[in-house]
């Protein structure tokens, strides 16, 4: 697509979101205008020689287990998703950190990105290093828990618990596997 196509296409775009109507929300490129229950915080760092910028939510308990889990959304969620269970967590203690992944709502979104489970499992522990967390519980829902088990298999040393919300990668098209849809698997490591 050329320069004018590609401006006669944003201007009749513009156009017809403008005629949409007022009284539907503008979000920006990373969610601008949807608000989390949650103060969002970013961190930035350098990744595939991109200057990048990850937002994450980092709650603390009033009253501190000393344990932290990190909150690992999945395809077509985000780190606000994670509100209830972030609310109970705290309540039980715990410190929550629950990142948008890069390419997902309050993150960058590079146009050139090689979006592998390698690579956001990098970008997540840049993330806790940045923070000072030492050991953390994983949990992740669907495409999360796929980059949960992947943080967990190149930071074992790091991950205390391991556990997977309905992951993706169980599903084998087997009903009886995942019993109507949901699965919860847990592990502890020694």
């Amino acid at each position: 697509m050329g320069p004018v196509v590609r401006f006669r296409f944003c201007f009749v775009l513009a156009f017809l979101a403008a005629a949409a109507g007022a009284d539907e929300p503008a979000y920006g490129p990373e969610l601008e205008g949807f608000d989390y229950a949650f103060p969002v915080q970013r961190f930035e760092f350098e990744s595939q020689r991109q200057k990048l910028q990850m937002g994450y939510l980092d709650i603390r308990p009033r009253a501190s287990n000393g344990r932290t889990v990190v909150l690992l959304h999945g395809k077509n969620f985000c780190a606000g998703t994670w509100e209830s269970t972030t609310r109970e967590l705290t309540q039980a203690g715990y410190r929550v950190i629950a990142p948008d992944q890069i390419g997902f709502c309050k993150s960058s979104k590079p146009e050139r990105y090689q979006y592998s489970f390698q690579q956001l499992a990098a970008n997540t522990r840049a993330l806790l290093d940045h923070l000072g967390v030492q050991r953390v519980t994983m949990l992740g829902h669907s495409t999360g828990g796929m980059l949960a088990v992947r943080y967990a298999l190149l930071h074992p040393q790091q991950v205390e618990q391991l556990v997977l919300v309905n992951p993706s990668a169980s599903k084998t098209g087997k009903r009886s596997e995942y019993r109507g849809g949901a699965s919860t698997i847990g592990m502890r490591a020694s």
